[in-house]
C-alpha cells in the first residue's frame, strides 16, 4: 500500500528546508541524525531514515502544492571521479542566496563549458543511493552489504542474490522490480559497491568526538558516471558564473556492467500457488488517508511497513537487465479474497529502524522513479506468440510488416500491471502482418502468471494503426481488468474487424509445447482467409 499524505511530527506545516548539515549521534547511541535548518529561524535534527526526501528548498508537510524552486541546469558527466571537492562556502552562488548553517559541507566541483556547478556531496549520494530509509541506514555501518545479502550463483551462472535471515530489507521493497533493479545494481556492479561503501569508510575515518557526540562532514567517492546526463535545479551567479544544485532530478544513462537476468531470494517472501501471492511483508495495512511520522520512536519488527511516496528521483540505466523473485517456500492455496494478516493501522508511523521493543508500524521512504527504457527485454515471455508467427510467415503466406512491444500502465489501485508471480512488468506484445494485400494486426498478453485467460485478439487496421492508439488500447485493457477493449475496436474499425482467437490448452501457464503451435497459427490463418 502507498500512501503519499506523510507529515513528519516534529516539523511545523509548510516547513522548507534552507540547509542540510552534518551527520551526529550521541556516543553511546547506534542511529544518526542530520541538522536540517528551515524557514521561521528553525533547525531541527532528523533521524538520517529521512534523507531519501531531505533537498535544499523541498517544503516538508506541506498544505498546498508549491513550484519546483530555482533555475534548471543540465549537463553530461565526463568523470565524477576527477571532480574537485570544495566546501559549500566556497561557491559565490551559493552566498548569492539565503540558505542555512551548511556552508561548511563537502561539495564537488564541476567544470563545466560556462559555469562551475557545486553539487553538495550528500545530495549526490541522495540520488545514487538513498531512495529508501534502509539503504541510507545501512551506508553507515561498516561491510553491511555483505552482512545483509549473500552473493551466490544458479547452475547456469547467473547471480543469484540472497537477503539473510535476519536483516533488515523489507519483503515490500523486494516485491517491486525497480527496487530489486537498484539494489543488484549496488550490490554487483564493482565500481557502485566500491563507491557506496566507500560512504562508511568516509565516515570511520572522519567523524569526531565533541561534547559527547560523534559528529561527521559526509563525504563519499562517486563511481566515474561517464556519460550520465544529470538534470538539477539550483541557484546561479552570473558574475562568478557559478551555481550551486539545490536538488537533483534526473540521473539518465546510468552505466553497469551487469548483464541477463538475476534472481533474488528473500527469506520472508512465500509464493502462493492457485491464490494471489504474498504481499508486502504478509501483512496488507488498513491506514487513514494521512499519517504522521514520529521521528523519535523506531518502529514494530513485527508490524508491517507502510510504502511512503515522496517527491520522486527520475534515474535511468543505459544497459538494464531483469530480476526475478525466487520463493523459499511455495504452498497451494484455493483463490484468495482478502488478507488474513491484515492490520488495522492509527495515524503514527516510524520511519526509523525495526525494534522488538517498540510498538509503531514502520512508515518507508520510496523515491526511485526507475525510466529505463527496458521493454525490449521482455520479448522471452512471448516465445511460443512467436514460435507461431513464425508459422504464419514460413507456413501460411503471411508478409511480417513490424513488430513491438508495450508495458500495460497502472491504473487506479489495481496492481494487473506486475505480473503477480514476479512482480516484473506485465506487456503486450504486437505483430503487424500482411495477407493478400490486406493488413492484419495480432495482439497478445501476458498472462503466463495464470491472472487470467485471454485470447489472443486478431483486428483488421491499417498499418501502425495499434501504434498510433497504444496508449489507449492499453489504458481500456487495464480498465477492463484485462480484458480486450472490443468496444473501442467496434467504434473505430466497425462491426467483423476483430476477433478473439484462443489459446492453445496447456496444463500450465506460459510456454506452450511444440505440438500446438502450428495449430494455433491454423486457426489465425483460417479466420485471416475468411476475413478476405
Amino acid at each position: 500500500m502507498s500512501k503519499r499524505n506523510a507529515r513528519i511530527k516534529q516539523l511545523k506545516d509548510d516547513s522548507k528546508i534552507l540547509g542540510i548539515g552534518s551527520l551526529f549521534r550521541g556516543v553511546d547511541r547506534k542511529s544518526w541524525a542530520i541538522n536540517v535548518d528551515l524557514t521561521g529561524g528553525e533547525s531541527k535534527s532528523l533521524q538520517f531514515s529521512n534523507v531519501p526526501i531531505l533537498a535544499r528548498k523541498r517544503v516538508l508537510n506541506s498544505t498546498k502544492q508549491y513550484k519546483p524552486a530555482g533555475l534548471p541546469i543540465k549537463f553530461k558527466i565526463a568523470d565524477a571521479q576527477a571532480w574537485a571537492v570544495a566546501k559549500a562556502f566556497e561557491c559565490p552562488a551559493y552566498n548569492a542566496h539565503r540558505h542555512g548553517n551548511d556552508g561548511k559541507e563537502f561539495c564537488f566541483v564541476i567544470n563545466t563549458e560556462d559555469t562551475r556547478v557545486f553539487i553538495p556531496q550528500l545530495e549526490m549520494a541522495r540520488v545514487l543511493f538513498y531512495h529508501d530509509p534502509f539503504l541510507a541506514r545501512l551506508s553507515l555501518q561498516h561491510n553491511a552489504l555483505a552482512e545483509d545479502f549473500m552473493l551466490d550463483k544458479r547452475e547456469d551462472g547467473q547471480p543469484l542474490i540472497r537477503v539473510r535471515e535476519g536483516a533488515e530489507y523489507p519483503v515490500s521493497y523486494f516485491n517491486r522490480d525497480d527496487n530489486r533493479r537498484f539494489l543488484s545494481w549496488v550490490l554487483l556492479d564493482r565500481a557502485v559497491r566500491a563507491s557506496y561503501e566507500s560512504i562508511s569508510v568516509h565516515l570511520i575515518n572522519n567523524r569526531y568526538v565533541k561534547n559527547n557526540y560523534q559528529h561527521w562532514n559526509f563525504r563519499f567517492t562517486p563511481p566515474s558516471l561517464h556519460d550520465v546526463v544529470l538534470d538539477a535545479r539550483g541557484w546561479g551567479d552570473r558574475e562568478s558564473r557559478t551555481f550551486f544544485v539545490w536538488e537533483i532530478t534526473r540521473l539518465e544513462n546510468l552505466p553497469s556492467d551487469i548483464e541477463g537476468e538475476i534472481d533474488f531470494y528473500h527469506p520472508g517472501y512465500k509464493r502462493r500457488i492457485g491464490g494471489k501471492p504474498t504481499k508486502g511483508d504478509g501483512k496488507q495495512g488498513e491506514a487513514p488517508d494521512q499519517f504522521n511520522l514520529d521521528d523519535d520512536e523506531l518502529s514494530d519488527l513485527d508490524k508491517a511497513t507502510i510504502a511512503l511516496v515522496s517527491e520522486q528521483v527520475a534515474v535511468s540505466f543505459k544497459t538494464p537487465h531483469i530480476t526475478n523473485r525466487i520463493a523459499s517456500k511455495t504452498k497451494s492455496v484455493n483463490s484468495i479474497v482478502g488478507n488474513s494478516d491484515k492490520e488495522v493501522f492509527g495515524e503514527d508511523l516510524s520511519s526509523n529502524e525495526k525494534e522488538d521493543s517498540s510498538s509503531l508500524p514502520g512508515g518507508a521512504w520510496n523515491t526511485l522513479d526507475d525510466q529505463t527504457d527496458d521493454v525490449h527485454l521482455y520479448y522471452g515471455k512471448f516465445e511460443s506468440f512467436s514460435k507461431m508467427i513464425d508459422s504464419l510467415v514460413a507456413k501460411h503466406g503471411c508478409q511480417l510488416i513490424g513488430r513491438g512491444i508495450a508495458k500495460l500502465p497502472k491504473v487506479g489501485e489495481g496492481k494487473k500491471h506486475w505480473l503477480t508471480d514476479t512482480e516484473n512488468p506485465r506487456c503486450m506484445s504486437f505483430v503487424e502482418l500482411e495477407f493478400n494485400g490486406k493488413a492484419f494486426t495480432l495482439l497478445e498478453v501476458d498472462t503466463s502468471d495464470g491472472a487470467v485467460k485471454l485470447s489472443t485478439m486478431l483486428i483488421a487496421t491499417p498499418q501502425g494503426w495499434v501504434k498510433a492508439n497504444e496508449k489507449v488500447i492499453l489504458h481500456k485493457i487495464m480498465k477492463k481488468s484485462l480484458g480486450w477493449p472490443c468496444d473501442f475496436f467496434k467504434e473505430q474499425l466497425g462491426e467483423g474487424a476483430y476477433t478473439g482467437i484462443p489459446h492453445p490448452k496447456s496444463k500450465h501457464s506460459g510456454a506452450l509445447p511444440p505440438e500446438v503451435i502450428e495449430p494455433w497459427a491454423q486457426r489465425i490463418a483460417n479466420w485471416i482467409e475468411r476475413s478476405m
